[in-house]
């Protein structure tokens, strides 16, 4: 989730799939058994290698305290399955895999192995990601106490959690020490550790065809940097409003202060729904991103997949872009190579997709262009990449009833485009939501 625009709501407007067309990909029969998923170019194909896309849903126990794993059951699937899906995104946490550093929870991963097992016997693939909010459990979830490394910095206060990435000097910090692999207490460096924590994953799946891939990193982002990124953008759109002769054109200070109240967000969202503004803004931001993108999170990426390749090559890896991508500012990502250079053959790109007025108040600022806009420049990135492409978020609507309409707007736009994607979240309750007609797959296409 992003903070300039504190919101999600994503939709889909033009495909996923840079050639894709409806018609061009068929499904797996419900009849076949589950098999290995493999890449070529822009396409998942199926065990018999035909075209296959993904429409599925987001699992996420994010409570420590409930092991990660417990309140999801065979019937949870079950129940997903009957919709007509035929995947779900599944959280797993650093935290529960490794509590201790080079100390491995197996009673864990023995836990996340019976739900793939769950979600196979109702005919689900799963695709495994290693997710984190705000870096650590310290803040969020993710990383455990022992690998936040946040010298002693503050952690503000803020209204909405994902603020703290921008404010909180305790977060940046954490995440700086992690993007520069800095040594954990037993002296091995945290990425290290990171990678150690993917190659037991591996490990236990290498084998096991229910297992859609490999989620590198839920929503990667900067340490100090994500400062300057949002001040990037608000000093673009005070110029901007400026060099219109907008009254007021406030600084980009005072842009800071408005965000941090309901009417002042709503003003700066309904200057973002003009097309060359909302452009204008994201670009500014970029050079920063980018440069992240290039020094940190591609070698992090690397990394990891070295490891894992170690034990596993039949996987897909999916690489999720930084979380600005969310928003639509450019990614620098690049598809992962070997040791000498030779494309990974098993990989895909998986952005998430959030406009900017979900997870507020503010559903009816949503802007049909704004959205095409991200999703057109997320398909740029799947075609130069040659990697397919799979929404690995989007919704975020919480239940709300007002977003029925959206919910139904989005899909619509999933199937023109073809597109592989999870909905977020499965969550108590979503059987009596009026949006969830719409993510249902009745007439029997995935």
């Amino acid at each position: 989730m992003f903070r300039f625009s504190l919101l999600i709501l994503l939709s889909l407007l033009a495909g996923c799939s840079p050639m894709a067309s409806a018609s061009s990909h068929q499904p797996l029969s419900a009849k076949n058994s589950i098999g290995f998923i493999t890449v070529s170019g822009t396409t998942f194909l199926d065990p018999y290698n035909h075209p296959i896309i993904f429409h599925g849903i987001n699992i996420c126990n994010k409570s420590q305290r409930q092991g990660y794993t417990d309140n999801i059951s065979s019937g949870d699937f079950a129940l997903i399955r009957s919709w007509g899906m035929n995947a779900v995104r599944l959280c797993i946490f650093w935290d529960g895999l490794e509590p201790r550093p080079g100390h491995f929870n197996t009673a864990y991963l023995n836990r996340i192995a019976d739900l793939v097992n769950k979600a196979k016997q109702q005919g689900l693939y799963v695709l495994l990601d290693m997710h984190q909010d705000l870096y650590s459990i310290k803040f969020g979830d993710g990383a455990p106490l022992w690998a936040t490394l946040d010298d002693g910095r503050p952690h503000a206060n803020v209204r909405d959690w994902n603020d703290a990435y921008y404010v909180s000097e305790d977060v940046q910090a954490a995440l700086d020490h992690f993007w520069n692999d800095s040594p954990a207490p037993d002296g091995v460096g945290l990425q290290e550790h990171y990678a150690e924590a993917w190659r037991l994953v591996a490990t236990r799946f290498r084998n096991e065809p229910a297992v859609l891939g490999y989620d590198l990193m839920n929503e990667p982002f900067p340490g100090r940097d994500a400062g300057g990124l949002e001040q990037a953008m608000l000093t673009r759109l005070s110029k901007v409003l400026r060099g219109l002769a907008h009254k007021p054109h406030p600084s980009p200070e005072e842009l800071i202060g408005m965000e941090g109240t309901p009417q002042g967000r709503r003003q700066i969202i309904s200057w973002l729904s003009s097309l060359s503004i909302f452009r204008t803004v994201l670009d500014a931001g970029a050079p920063i991103m980018q440069a992240f993108d290039r020094a940190q999170l591609m070698p992090m990426y690397s990394r990891v997949r070295r490891v894992i390749r170690q034990v596993d090559r039949r996987h897909i890896l999916f690489l999720e872009p930084d979380m600005s991508t969310n928003l639509g500012i450019r990614t620098a990502i690049t598809s992962l190579v070997d040791e000498d250079g030779k494309r990974d053959p098993q990989q895909a790109y998986s952005p998430h997709v959030y406009d900017i007025v979900v997870d507020t108040t503010m559903l009816d600022l949503i802007n049909k262009d704004r959205i095409s806009l991200i999703v057109n420049r997320d398909r740029q990135v799947s075609a130069q990449t040659q990697m397919p492409m799979l929404v690995g978020e989007w919704g975020a609507f919480y239940l709300n009833p007002a977003a029925a309409g959206a919910t139904k707007y989005i899909a619509h736009l999933f199937d023109r485009a073809a597109c592989s994607e999870m909905f977020w979240a499965y969550r108590s309750g979503i059987t009596r939501w009026s949006g969830l007609n719409a993510l249902k797959r009745n007439d029997g296409r995935y």
